[in-house]
């Protein structure tokens, strides 16, 4: 079982946030490195270090990406025989922040990665950034304390406009969610969203999704790629904190990315339960009284079986008797367009599959377990799926 490293303790989001970084760039590096680019860039817009409880910067995202560069650029070389050359760029804005960046960055110990830093907003320095990337592959971290004029649209599109580039960001949910209904925000709320809002603002719609897909649309109008989201919440809740927003103009890049962040449904229920246990522990009780809030352990029978019910919906409206081919970009639409998780429709067609309701025409499935749907089994190629009984769905 995962356990949470002491240095993030009363952090645990920060730990969720960290690991999926530290595991989406170990497989982004490893497929770049290997077929695409011989050089690989990585630019944190916000770095800090902040909070880090490790001298070390390891639970810090400054930390993580080195980490990640060093293992990966060693593995390239060792195992695939691709030398890659590597650069990171950290910017922060906070004075004290950035003295302790600089200072570690020219003690740190992976002399074979070309880094730099910048001190000051990140906004400020988009042409400077723009001039470092030098038009290679470039991934983006944006994780900034909060929302108003660093995570929109208009700020980022010069570094959206990059044709080689993708981006994590992370879009500060909770302080959207407050702020979304105060007239004195409207503004900022139709620079992030691309809509104006009216009074009744937040009253008669479901706000989550509302914000969520608004700003992953005004995004993907200057990105023109694909958009996914990993939702980290609360320390201690089910209550959303941040989402962390994805975006790719690749179809194994979502295909990955969504693999990646199923597994942090596990770190999270992991971390949510240490912290109901110290809770208890100060209080010397148990949670007799449980809320909408309160943290569950384990994903539910019930859970998984409404996830499946809503993937076989979702699958349902986009087979039918005519053959369609899922292929990679294919199944990179359906990741994007359901917002489901990957092991949700691969359960869904599994059991469409057992019903008699839809049928592979180009391979028989009976003995598929885990993986139904092979999207990724050819370069150019997937396989035709049909549907061919009426459902009650």
């Amino acid at each position: 079982m995962t356990q949470i490293p002491e240095a993030y303790r009363e952090r645990e989001a920060a730990f969720v946030k960290h690991t999926i970084l530290r595991s989406y760039l170990q497989r982004l590096f490893l497929i770049i490195g290997r077929s695409v680019s011989p050089v690989i860039n990585y630019v944190d817009c916000f770095s800090g270090p902040w909070k880090e409880g490790d001298e070390k910067l390891n639970d810090t995202s400054i930390g993580v990406s080195l980490d990640q560069i060093a293992q990966c650029s060693k593995e390239l070389e060792v195992t695939f025989g691709r030398k890659v050359k590597f650069r990171a760029l950290y910017i922060e804005k906070n004075v004290a922040s950035f003295a302790k960046l600089k200072s570690f960055l020219a003690e740190q110990p992976h002399k074979n990665i070309e880094t730099m830093c910048m001190q000051g907003d990140y906004t400020e320095h988009i042409e400077d950034i723009i001039a470092w990337c030098g038009g290679d592959f470039t991934f983006f971290f944006v994780d900034p304390t909060g929302w108003k004029g660093v995570v929109d649209a208009d700020t980022l599109q010069p570094l959206l406009r990059l044709p080689r580039s993708e981006f994590l960001i992370n879009l500060m949910y909770d302080f959207i969610n407050r702020a979304y209904s105060i007239p004195k925000h409207a503004d900022d709320m139709e620079t992030l969203l691309g809509e104006s809002l009216n009074s009744d603002a937040g009253q008669n719609i479901e706000r989550k999704p509302h914000i969520l897909n608004g700003y992953r649309n005004k995004l993907n109008q200057e990105y023109k790629g694909r958009t996914t989201f990993v939702p980290i919440n609360r320390s201690g809740t089910n209550r959303v904190l941040y989402f962390l927003v994805y975006l790719t103009r690749d179809a194994t890049g979502m295909r990955v990315f969504k693999e990646e962040s199923e597994k942090m449904k596990n770190v999270q229920r992991v971390a949510q339960q240490e912290i109901k246990l110290r809770q208890q522990s100060y209080s010397g009780t148990d949670d007799m009284f449980g809320g909408e809030d309160d943290v569950q352990s384990n994903l539910s029978a019930k859970d998984i079986s409404e996830n499946i019910y809503v993937a076989k919906r979702f699958l349902l409206s986009k087979l039918t008797t005519r053959p369609l081919e899922i292929n990679r970009e294919v199944w990179a639409d359906f990741l994007e367009d359901s917002n489901l998780y990957p092991s949700d429709l691969q359960g869904a067609m599994k059991s469409l599959v057992k019903e008699g309701a839809v049928e592979n025409l180009d391979a028989s499935v009976s003995r598929r377990t885990k993986y139904i749907v092979k999207a990724d089994s050819y370069p150019n190629k997937g396989e035709r799926w049909v549907l061919t009984a009426a459902t009650d769905y």
